[in-house]
């Protein structure tokens, strides 16, 4: 006899337990790369936000700049906040008196424009400056960050903005030129300015501060996010590999016992076929521990819901129907992983199926989820197949899924038919949707692969499965299609097999 099992050991869990960690960081990396991927574009969208802010300011003062200018200024009570303007004092009509004995004094577009950037200044924090390389009014001489924006203008540069700080405080800052109109040469033809000249430029500032509060607390949410799908992750990743490892050991042992015992071939294959099932076994018991935390996680969003929705603000409640949905995401991906690694090993069952009905049960399941969408459904009937039936369905719903998903315009078809090539029958599945470039058709049905100008949905293992299920009945699956115009998925089944 062959020495004991457990004097021999086995390195296969001890090179597991390395590629447990291997890949625990290369999970942690991975959501790492995908938080710092979500925080970068949370500043870009804040950076852009206040950049419209600011536009949408500048493009207010510039619309008041130019009705006082089309309309020669405009005449207010004499104030202390609204003196006569010492630079119109040359202007004949500067101060009139009302017939009622008034005294009125003329605000020009660029007065006026100082005025407003004053009150605004004062109400909102919004800074404003008029501005110009040759200033009538020594306020209005340029800063450096103004400098060299007009540098830019004149290299031909449309618009100039960046974060900067004033006063302590960040801002964004933006400008754009501001050109000599016609209007505009009764108060500053005499300074030498002809009109489509730049004559200056009217520069905002915008506080980011605010912005950026909004920013900290959604990246506070999805740095939540990460880290309970990171923890999911690891749980399920360290409890599978501890499974698996125990799952190689008892089938080592086994071998090793088969080896010593000389048992025969069939006691072998007997022992193969429930470490097997085992293994199979050990797949659902990972799902099951994957979507517990994924369950007690929806239960607390709901909880917070049903006992303080009436106390949350919009955002808590936008912030846990974000962790909510994620989780959702989370569970499909589960059973799409299910569903992959049943194609993979579970036992066929081949027996004749109609796959015209099989089809139609598809299309009017995909119908029922969107009911507003015009899609046709067009299913050539009588096709028949020795298939496993439950497969078979598997397939028809990526395939048929995948057209739906990307027949996004009207007059959508979905076609389900038998052809034949070289005297053999083809099945397929046709739309006129958005189609593919030949050149990308090999990385159609390889896992977690998307082609480039995909979306998001899905989780890019749809094709694999069907690969893996076709490959398994004995057949063969290729796609053909062309952007905009549609895409045809072909798969054959072994010809004695398949009739119609």
């Amino acid at each position: 006899m062959g020495p004991h099992p457990s004097e021999t050991g086995s390195a296969g869990p001890k090179l597991l337990k390395h590629y447990e960690w291997f890949l625990a960081a290369g999970w942690t990396l991975a959501i790492i790369l995908l938080f710092t991927l979500d925080v970068v574009s949370e500043r870009q969208q804040t950076l852009e936000t206040a950049r419209t802010q600011a536009r949408s300011n500048y493009q207010r003062d510039l619309l008041y700049h130019h009705w006082v200018g089309e309309h020669g200024g405009v005449y207010v009570a004499i104030s202390g906040d609204t003196p006569p303007n010492p630079y119109l004092a040359d202007y004949p009509s500067r101060d009139v008196t009302t017939t009622s004995g008034e005294s009125l004094t003329l605000i020009n577009p660029a007065y006026m424009t100082r005025l407003v950037f004053e009150a605004s200044a004062k109400a909102f924090d919004i800074k404003g400056h008029i501005t110009s390389m040759r200033p009538v009014r020594p306020e209005n001489k340029p800063d450096q960050w103004e400098i060299a924006a007009f540098e830019a203008f004149a290299r031909g540069e449309k618009e100039v903005s960046s974060v900067e700080t004033l006063d302590g405080k960040s801002f964004m800052r933006l400008m754009t030129p501001l050109f000599t109109q016609r209007d505009c040469l009764a108060c500053h033809a005499k300074d030498g300015y002809r009109e489509g000249e730049i004559r200056g430029g009217i520069s905002v500032a915008v506080p980011m501060a605010p912005l950026q509060e909004i920013s900290q607390h959604k990246v506070a949410v999805s740095a939540a996010s990460f880290s309970v799908l990171w923890a999911v992750g690891l749980v399920g990743l360290f409890t599978g590999g501890g499974r698996l490892r125990r799952a190689i050991r008892e089938r080592d042992l086994a071998e090793q016992e088969v080896v010593s015992l000389n048992r025969d071939l069939l006691e072998r294959s007997k022992g193969l076929e429930a470490a097997n099932i085992e293994l199979q076994a050990f797949n659902y018991s990972v799902s099951h521990d994957l979507r517990k935390p994924l369950t007690v996680i929806n239960g607390y969003c709901q909880l917070i819901e049903e006992l303080f929705g009436a106390d949350l603000d919009e955002s808590c409640r936008r912030y846990i129907g974000e962790i909510h949905q994620s989780t959702m995401d989370m569970n499909k991906l589960i059973s799409t992983l299910l569903d992959f690694s049943r194609a993979l090993n579970c036992e066929l069952t081949v027996e004749a199926v109609d796959l015209s009905r099989l089809a139609q049960s598809v299309a009017d399941e995909l119908s029922k989820l969107d009911p507003t969408r015009q899609v046709s459904f067009s299913m050539m009937e009588g096709v028949t197949a020795a298939c496993d039936p439950h497969l078979l369905r598997i397939v028809l719903d990526n395939l048929m899924g995948n057209s739906w998903k990307y027949c996004c315009w009207e007059h959508a078809v979905i076609s389900f038919g038998m052809t034949e090539v070289e005297g053999a029958p083809v099945y397929f599945v046709r739309d006129n949707g958005r189609g593919f470039d030949m050149a990308q058709a090999d990385k159609l049905f390889v896992p977690f692969q998307r082609l480039p100008g995909t979306t998001g949905d899905g989780h890019g293992i749809g094709l694999a499965t069907v690969q893996n299920i076709i490959q398994r009945h004995g057949g063969r699956v290729w796609a053909e299609g062309e952007p905009g115009v549609g895409a045809t998925f072909y798969f054959t089944l072994p010809e004695q097999q398949a009739n119609r």
